[in-house]
């Protein structure tokens, strides 16, 4: 017989992190939560980039809930997801198709209308320059605040508020 040292048993617990072991006990919940939201798929995608945006973060052991955080960091990047894809239906619509912005059962009159207002909208806004287009449709369909889309653009926030009001303007010089 040795005299060897017993090993302390390890469990996994003791070396996850406050984040992880929190993310491993409601990722069931988060997944059935954002199924309703976003669909089976998009919801399994969601919860890892979830786990993965807070994890990049850091400092887990200041946060008194972390399963709100989980919970709200989740649904937040779920509605994300929903902006993304509906901006991607109506870039994407088929053969310069205009997805439906008219009442059903408007009369053909209003829908024609409806319709050339939304081509001189589309062109107003194709002819402006490329960063005060791409300021003003993530500030409008995207939902970006002012500091993040500078950020993502290399600007000053004031850049993108004049971008804002510029893209603004012409849009409705367009529908006067």
């Amino acid at each position: 017989m040795s005299d060897s040292i017993p090993l302390p048993q390890w469990r996994p617990e003791q070396t996850m992190d406050r984040l992880t072991r929190c993310f491993l006990e409601i990722r069931a919940e988060l997944v059935r939560f954002l199924t309703r939201r976003n669909g089976k798929a998009a919801a399994e995608d969601v919860v890892q980039e979830t786990w993965l945006k807070l994890h990049e973060r850091g400092d887990t052991e200041s946060w008194h809930e972390p399963r709100a955080v989980l919970f709200t960091t989740a649904a937040n990047l779920g509605i994300d997801v929903q902006r993304r894809e509906a901006r991607s239906d109506r870039l994407f619509a088929r053969d310069g198709e205009l997805p439906e912005a008219v009442a059903p059962g408007a009369d053909p009159e209003s829908q024609a209308q409806t319709e050339s207002e939304l081509n001189s909208v589309a062109a107003a806004l194709q002819a402006l320059p490329a960063q005060c287009r791409e300021a003003f449709l993530l500030n409008r369909l995207e939902g970006l605040t002012h500091s993040e889309i500078a950020q993502r653009l290399g600007v000053s926030t004031k850049t993108v508020q004049r971008h804002i009001e510029r893209a603004l303007r012409r849009c409705v010089q367009v529908l006067e």
